[in-house]
């Protein structure tokens, strides 16, 4: 069921956070209908400069949902079309 959103989520290979949220993001994809597109910053100055500190990080419809974790309740939300923030 997909419901026309993608998530990116900037991540870096050797990075547990990023796998820690691959797990759960596998896991919540399919149930919510989500594309979830992997942008590896490694080796990109400018993708490094402004993810490095954050990742992993992800970015639904052009607004920051989570850092670091999966915050699955705000996903939902977010995906419901509620206005929460990060």
């Amino acid at each position: 069921m997909e419901n026309g959103h993608t998530l990116t989520v900037y991540t870096a290979h050797g990075c547990c956070l990023c796998d820690d949220a691959k797990a759960v993001l596998d896991r919540l994809a399919p149930q919510l209908g989500l594309r979830v597109e992997w942008v590896h910053i490694d080796g990109d100055p400018a993708l490094e400069g402004r993810w490095r500190e954050q990742i992993p990080a992800g970015v639904l419809d052009g607004r920051k949902v989570f850092k670091y974790r999966v915050d699955e309740e705000l996903l939902r939300r977010r995906l419901a079309g509620g206005r929460a923030n990060l």
